[in-house]
């Protein structure tokens, strides 16, 4: 793994920026972020551009062996720009123009942005083409951060007319596919069509705020690779990518992955659930392509989430830990310094506000000396479970909710914390998984997969019929393309798949609960459930709703679960919103045929299991601030202590175990 740290060189003195560096250096740091917020510095006023800070900068960097990732600086207009062409400003969701003052406050679609994006691009590509030092370029920086892909204004209306044109071809077609004769929305022209804005946003048709959602994220992507062929031009051979924050779901993230070489993330575990959801996020970008960064990781305490708690003692290792076994190919540190100014004042550095080392500086010191001598983990070994994620799903949801709650993120991550909490790994992989790579799971788990789609099905018939097991789970199959409900009963055409129906949705408030009574317990669970009926009797109920006697409960011996053989594989519905215990009772009963034994559930451990040369390594982090036990099956060699250990090991606090087995050595 490589280590780096993001750095505002023109944020610091010049006399400081060698000591800087030297400081890196010595802190094992290989790779600089710099430049995705310099535009004004690079180009003060129009066209004209001042390179010989940015030239010093990387020289001095380069100097002490480190590499240099620029940033395109695009996420940051400067504010003569914004002054001059006030149509560069984007349109919010309430209609009201977007204000200079901060980042993030472009339109996407406005051709002097665009214009001025590839001046500035192209300049800097061009001055830097060959520069010792440059390892790479990141386009632009968190494309989607707050809410900024969705762009309201006239420009992006008429563009968005364009979209439709040829998504739809004719008005009929359009009018036919969003079923406009609802509310008289009929469209007799193309600029007819709003965007939807204002105050009764949630009013507007789910068709056309679907297709909005897909449009402005067509639009942003098209934006990254224009930046990107850009770069291409002037530095062939150099890598792109560009750094998303998981829960800005406003892009399609597979294809924004598609307009660079790879795709980095920005790891700040305090905006997070815990160390599950952080899981999730590696996995999720480990998913978009073959390879994937973490180009910001926090170093200590943030300044952005409600409460900003402190970083105690052996949390940074971890987390950068926790990336090296996710697979992140390199861990770059927000930020190097703590600032003086701007808006984040409070956010931490490696070094702090006045220039001395910080714990974080520490612990990635003592890191970096410290991963050379663990031993060669491999790559990751083929995971037994598939998580489907689609943003056109996640999209759909959103546009009409039907409980204020029901998230689609909310619920692929509950289904991989379960996992995660198990020990059992799992592969976050596009929706429209090719046949050839759905085979290699023995599970595949596709949570709300609102838009039906018969290639889709037809798909996943395949891959069950020939021996995979498939697990559905709410709504499914509930929505056309248009996001329009279908006159077929849900799951739509999984129904003969699954031999179900969806008879009833269970909305249910927060008060409300309702009770499945699985092979050993009545559990309870929240939020949303589907009363399911067998469509023929080849599909076994294997969990029914239950409510005690005398309470209510009309739904009470409905299916909950059901099961049907499909070729020499299964397809199971779960029809109620997964809690933890719900979980494991699916994992350790009817599931556990298709998933390796299941580990006693573990809020705070995270173990991975590595193969390399017939040697097994287990290895685990604890996520805790107290020491944890966990129990171990045979004899192994903890490779920290240089001791044989079996039985129950404790993990230290925030730490990690390593542990070998030699291939036989399993008394």
């Amino acid at each position: 793994m490589k280590l780096g740290v993001a750095y505002y060189p023109e944020q610091w003195e010049p006399s400081r920026w060698a000591t800087d560096a030297r400081l890196m250096a010595e802190a094992g740091l290989g790779i600089v972020r710099i430049g995705e917020f310099a535009w004004s510095v690079v180009e003060p006023e129009p066209g004209r551009y001042c390179w010989d800070w940015l030239d010093e900068a990387i020289a001095t960097l380069h100097a002490a062996g480190l590499g240099v990732i620029v940033g395109t600086p695009t996420a940051a207009p400067p504010a003569w720009l914004a002054a001059d062409n006030p149509a560069v400003l984007p349109v919010r969701a309430d209609g009201h123009l977007a204000q200079f003052g901060g980042r993030r406050h472009y339109c996407p679609s406005s051709p002097v942005y665009r214009t001025a994006c590839a001046a500035i691009v192209g300049a800097e590509a061009q001055h830097l083409a060959g520069r010792p030092g440059l390892i790479g370029w990141q386009v632009d920086n968190e494309f989607g951060n707050h809410e900024s892909a969705r762009c309201f204004c006239d420009r992006c209306r008429a563009a968005f007319h364009s979209w439709l044109q040829a998504r739809y071809g004719t008005l009929d077609a359009l009018n036919a596919a969003w079923g406009t004769r609802f509310w008289s929305q009929h469209y007799t022209a193309w600029t007819q069509i709003p965007v939807p804005t204002g105050a009764v946003v949630a009013l507007h048709s789910p068709s056309l705020r679907l297709d909005y959602c897909r449009f402005a994220s067509d639009l942003t992507v098209d934006f990254c690779r224009a930046q990107t062929g850009i770069l291409r031009d002037y530095t062939p051979g150099l890598p792109i990518t560009t750094n998303i924050f998981p829960g800005d779901e406003q892009l399609d993230l597979h294809a924004l992955a598609g307009a660079v070489d790879f795709l980095s993330w920005d790891n700040y575990p305090h905006g997070f659930s815990g160390p599950a959801e952080v899981a999730f996020n590696h996995d999720l970008l480990r998913g978009t392509g073959p390879r994937y960064w973490v180009m910001e990781q926090q170093a200590g305490m943030i300044n952005w989430t409600a409460y900003n708690p402190p970083v105690p003692p052996g949390q940074v290792r971890l987390w950068t830990l926790q990336g090296l076994l996710h697979g992140a190919e390199a861990v770059v540190y927000f930020r190097w310094r703590a600032g003086l100014t701007g808006s984040e004042q409070y956010h931490s550095g490696l070094l702090k506000h006045s220039a001395a080392p910080d714990r974080g500086y520490g612990e990635v010191q003592a890191l970096a000396h410290e991963l050379p001598a663990w031993p060669d983990l491999g790559s990751r070994p083929p995971a037994p479970v598939a998580l489907l994620w689609s943003s056109d799903d996640l999209w759909a949801v959103e546009t009409d909710r039907h409980h204020a709650d029901f998230q689609y993120r909310a619920l692929a991550v509950a289904i991989y914390s379960s996992l995660w909490e198990h020990g059992i790994a799992v592969d976050i992989c596009p929706r429209h998984l090719p046949a050839a790579d759905l085979a290699a799971y023995p599970l595949v788990i596709a949570p709300a997969a609102v838009i039906d789609d018969p290639a889709w099905t037809q798909r996943l018939e395949g891959y069950v019929s020939h021996g995979g097991t498939l697990l559905l789970n709410l709504r499914a199959g509930v929505r056309a393309a248009a996001n329009t409900s279908q006159a077929s009963p849900p799951p739509g055409s999984l129904a003969a798949l699954c031999g179900v129906t969806v008879g009833e949705i269970l909305s249910l408030p927060p008060e409300r609960t309702v009770g499945v009574q699985t092979a050993g317990d009545l559990l309870r669970c929240p939020l949303w459930a589907e009363t399911l009926d067998p469509t023929d009797s080849a599909t076994a109920v294997l969990w029914r709703y239950a409510e005690p006697p005398g309470t209510p409960g009309y739904y009470s011996g409905q299916a909950a679960l059901t099961r049907r053989p499909h070729g020499s594989g299964a397809a199971y519905y779960l029809g109620t919103y997964p809690t933890p215990a719900l979980l494991a009772a699916l994992w350790t009963g009817p599931l556990a045929a298709v998933l390796p034994s299941a580990l006693p559930a573990h809020p705070h451990l995270e173990r991975f299991t590595r193969y390399v040369a017939g040697t097994t390594y287990h290895i685990i982090l604890n996520h805790s601030e107290y020491p944890q036990a966990t129990p171990l099956t045979g004899r192994w060699c903890d490779m920290i202590a240089g001791q044989a250990t079996e039985g129950t090991v404790i993990v230290p606090a925030l730490g990690s175990m390593v542990l070998r087995r030699e291939p036989g050595d399993h008394a």
